[in-house]
């Protein structure tokens, strides 16, 4: 059989009382309290109650009052009160609903007109329950859902990554090793040959050159050794050398050492996020000095990227960056897959700051 709802009766008038749970009774398992602060004491010792039949007038706090202190705790406030009142006052009930009453039932009381009210309230609060508890599913689908997104998404970077790094090594062990050995073996042909024509021949190898050149370049834009080779803070050393330094941007990279036991792909990560916030500095903030600093703090792992420029309206950066402007979107939304956050200020120049769980990056490793 299904559990009987509960209905707490609060009235100090013994016939009112006796009338009440002579008609709830049979449905309902009827608690009943004389006085408010009764009333408060048993809904905060005992099990709460579905509904609540409440009358305004009692000796010490009077129904409002007990309504006022039922709707500001957490655990009660959400239990429909209905008052009982021997006044027709529309001031008084429009008082009473506005503390969360949801209700009014005028003395003398009609056992249908009770019964019926009862009814609704309870179908009310039951319906608003299941449409909650269907929104917290939902909400803990979505979450769910995100989540799955998140580590599909870090996956799919982490492969992306790693295939442009294999991509980078067929290039070095391929391409660029048969165009070494060609110039060799050109050098060979070169000297068997009438002087005359070593114009030609060296023409072709400062084409090989050039070629061989284009190629390491490439090589380092899909995936620079030194950072595999060397670690994060070298590698942020050359890209400041390579970025910022032909553009006349003096960078300094600083550590305390709290990057050496990142993961590579966190490392990967953090290189390519910095080496886009240095673009940004070098395109559009026309600054002359930026330091890069790494830090290790209490469970996470901070970057700095901070510049003397004119700085940028911070507010719409985002916004910017999805149509191409700036190139932090697409780090940001990588940085919150790894649980980390961004941070921007910029107000006499520009500090990007980056935070990355440290648990979570050795866990990523």
């Amino acid at each position: 059989m299904p559990q009987k709802h509960s209905i707490l009766i609060v009235d100090d008038e013994r016939s009112y009382l006796d009338i009440l749970v002579s008609i709830l009774q049979t449905d309902y398992r009827v608690i009943v309290s004389k006085t408010g602060e009764e009333a408060l004491q048993r809904v905060a010792s005992g099990p709460l109650p579905d509904l609540i039949l409440l009358d305004v007038a009692m000796p010490g706090i009077d129904g409002y009052e007990t309504c006022r202190r039922l709707k500001l705790d957490a655990a009660t406030r959400d239990i429909p009160v209905v008052f009982l009142t021997a006044k027709d006052d529309v001031d008084a009930e429009a008082h009473g609903l506005n503390l969360g009453a949801v209700d009014y039932i005028t003395k003398p009381i009609s056992a249908a007109t009770v019964r019926a009210r009862i009814r609704t309230h309870l179908a009310l609060r039951q319906a608003r329950k299941e449409l909650t508890d269907q929104n917290e599913r939902l909400e803990q689908r979505v979450r769910e859902r995100t989540q799955k997104l998140r580590r599909m998404s870090a996956d799919m970077a982490v492969t992306e990554e790693r295939e442009r790094r294999r991509l980078a090594q067929e290039l070095h062990d391929g391409p660029i090793q048969r165009l070494t050995l060609s110039k060799i073996q050109l050098g060979r042909l070169r000297a068997a040959t009438d002087p005359a024509q070593h114009r030609a021949f060296d023409d072709l190898n400062q084409t090989i050159d050039t070629a061989v050149g284009e190629m390491r370049t490439l090589l380092i834009q899909l995936s620079p050794p030194i950072l595999y080779e060397l670690g994060l803070a070298p590698a942020l050393e050359w890209l400041a050398e390579s970025v910022m330094k032909p553009q006349g941007i003096v960078c300094e990279v600083k550590t305390d050492g709290g990057d050496a036991g990142l993961s590579e792909d966190i490392n990967v990560f953090l290189f390519q996020a910095i080496r886009e916030l240095m673009i940004n500095i070098v395109k559009h903030a026309g600054a002359r000095h930026a330091q890069v600093e790494l830090r290790s703090e209490p469970a996470e792992l901070v970057v700095a990227v901070s510049d003397d420029g004119a700085g940028f309206d911070a507010e719409h950066m985002f916004e910017q960056s999805k149509s191409g402007g700036f190139g932090l979107f697409s780090v940001r939304e990588r940085l919150s897959m790894l649980g980390g956050t961004l941070a921007v200020q910029s107000k006499g120049g520009a500090v990007v700051t980056l935070s990355i769980p440290v648990e979570d990056t050795e866990q990523s490793g």
